[in-house]
Formats: structure tokens, C-alpha cells, sequence
């Protein structure tokens, strides 16, 4: 409705103007969708156009404008002989008020010898941070979805995920015996790798410690505590979670079908940290103490339980003749 009422003046200013078409008023009208918008929200500017009839259009705009991060350009469309509209896809990654400056256009009209150019208006908008409610405890986006089972889908997975822990037993045995017999790798005992939970839990020990976003050094604070993060995913989860995106680690998490609580948890632990990165997002002081509670969180909802091994006959027979 705003488009077309802006059509309709621009319209008027050109038939009131009583000028031949070829030398008409040339104008241009941006506007958004809205005035409010959130940090990192896509925005559509749209443009109409005013122009003669047979005129060919080229905006002039580079990949920013007025702190704006322009991500995309349409095409100039005519929507009559003597109109036309387009728009851009922006973003703005920084809070408050900000004014998307006045575009120009390059106007080439048949019959002159040199281009004219017109300028929008500037639009003014207000964009905004997603409020954080610091009083309210970290609880899961929502809860776990509840998927009904038949009875042949759990006999189905039931009798091959039998069939998996089996081979995998035998497996284990044969190895077992293999080194035994071997003494090892070169006689030497190897140590097992370590927990990926324990290492999760002892770095985000040692980060606390740091007190870096008590310094200053908040972007350094985010980036050690995604590292940390993604280093247990990659441990846990055999994902190349060091070396993807955002997108490609929450995508290797779905194929994993993780719970929607807990993938709700890893990406707003993933966005939050990409925004200080790279968007220079400056959290507040609630978002910085909570970044490593929701880190531990995690790690010890999905962490491995390991059952302690019995001890061998040989240990339990002297302990046995020791009492």
C-alpha cells in the first residue's frame, strides 16, 4: 500500500510537472517495510522510480552504505512506460538509530548526450538488540519432541543395534587379545585418550581464570570459549567442527538428530560468538558470565558416562589375600 501511494505521488509530481516526456522531472523514493528493526535483520529497501518513457536506470552502490552491509541488489523492473522500482537487501549489525543514505541512479534518456543522475531519499530506522532477561534462570528453548515408536520400528532397530554392540564386542575382544599378546605397541603401555568432557571442563576452568572480558578483551573471551566448544564437538561427535561455519557444524548436528533443545543451545552459542567475531557485537556483562555456564551445560548434558572396568583377577586375587 505504501508502494503504491508512493507511485501515485511521484506519478502526479511528473503529469503536474506540463513538461514534454523526454525532459520530465526524473525522481526517486526509497522506503522500508518498517522502521524497527533487529541487529542483523535483513532489510529490504525498496525504490520507486519516476522517469521518461524509454530511460534506462543503473544504481549506483557499492557493498556498504552508511554502515549498512548491502547483500544483495534487484534488478530495475518497469512497472509502466514511465515508472520502474528495484530494491537492495541490507543489514546493519551495530544498535541504534541509523540512516540509510540517499542511493543515486544513473539515468540515460534517449535523445541526450550525457547521463543524468537522481538521488533517493535518505530512510532514518532503529535497529535493536535481542533483550536478555538476566532475573530468569538458562532453561532450553523447548522441551524435547516426542516421536511415537511402533512395536516392528523397535524390534527393526532393536535387533540391528544388537547386532552392532556384538561385532563391536567381538571386535573389542580380538584387539584386546592382539595386544596382549604384543605387549603393545613397541612393549610400551599406551594411555587411552582422555575424555573429551574432562578436557571441555578443565579449559573452561582455566578460561574463567583468565578474566579476559573483565580486561577488555571481549572478542578474545568469545573466541577461546568457541574454540573450547567446538573442540568437544570434534572429540565427541568426530565432526570437523574446528574447520566449518556455523551453519555446517549446526548441519552435522541435525544429521546426528540432536534434540531441538540442545541444538537451540549449540547455535545460540555459535551466533552469539560469530557476532562479536565478525559483526563486532559488544554483549553485556550478564552475556559474558553466561557464556561459560551455557558451555558447561552442554558439555555435561551430552557427555559419555563411562562405567568403571572391573579390576583383573590378578589384582583381585591379591587384594583378596591381603585381607
Amino acid at each position: 500500500m505504501i508502494r503504491t501511494a508512493s507511485l501515485a505521488f511521484l506519478a502526479a509530481l511528473f503529469v503536474s510537472s506540463g513538461a514534454p516526456a523526454q525532459v520530465s522531472r526524473i525522481s526517486a523514493y526509497a522506503h522500508a517495510d518498517s522502521s524497527s528493526y533487529l541487529v542483523g535483520d535483513w532489510i529490504t529497501m525498496h525504490v520507486d522510480l519516476v522517469h521518461p518513457r524509454g530511460a534506462v536506470i543503473h544504481p549506483v552502490l557499492g557493498d556498504s552504505a552508511g554502515g549498512f552491509l548491502v547483500l544483495d541488489r534487484r534488478p530495475v523492473v518497469p512497472t509502466s512506460d514511465t515508472t520502474s522500482s528495484t530494491a537492495f537487501v541490507v543489514s546493519k549489525y551495530d544498535s541504534g538509530s541509523a540512516t540509510f543514505p540517499s542511493v543515486p541512479f544513473s539515468v540515460i534518456v534517449p535523445g541526450d548526450s550525457a547521463p543524468r543522475t537522481v538521488a533517493t531519499n535518505p530512510v532514518v530506522l532503529t535497529v535493536v538488540t535481542v533483550p536478555v532477561d538476566t532475573s530468569k534462570d538458562i532453561r532450553d528453548l523447548k522441551p524435547p519432541m516426542a516421536i511415537p515408536v511402533s512395536l516392528a520400528e523397535v524390534l527393526e532397530y532393536g535387533g540391528g543395534g544388537v547386532l552392532v554392540l556384538a561385532l563391536f564386542y567381538f571386535g573389542w575382544r580380538y584387539l584386546k587379545r592382539r595386544r596382549a599378546r604384543r605387549g603393545g605397541k613397541d612393549g610400551a603401555y599406551v594411555p587411552p585418550p582422555r575424555p573429551a568432557h574432562e578436557v571441555a571442563f578443565e579449559q573452561l576452568a582455566l578460561l574463567k581464570e583468565k578474566k579476559l572480558w573483565q580486561q577488555g578483551l571481549v572478542k578474545q573471551y568469545y573466541s577461546e570459549a568457541t574454540e573450547i566448544f567446538r573442540r568437544y564437538l570434534e572429540n565427541r561427535y568426530t565432526l570437523q567442527a574446528m574447520e566449518e561455519t556455523t551453519d555446517e557444524i549446526l548441519a552435522g548436528l541435525r544429521k546426528l538428530r540432536f534434540p531441538d533443545a540442545m541444538l537451540g543451545t549449540a547455535e545460540r552459542i555459535l551466533r552469539r560468538a560469530d557476532l562479536v567475531k565478525f559483526a563486532k557485537f559488544e554483549p553485556g556483562i550478564a552475556d559474558h558470565e553466561e557464556m561459560i555456564t551455557v558451555i558447561h551445560d552442554f558439555v555435561d548434558k551430552t557427555k559419555i558416562v563411562q562405567m568403571t572396568p572391573a579390576a583383573p583377577a590378578e589384582e583381585r586375587a591379591a587384594a583378596h589375600a591381603v585381607d
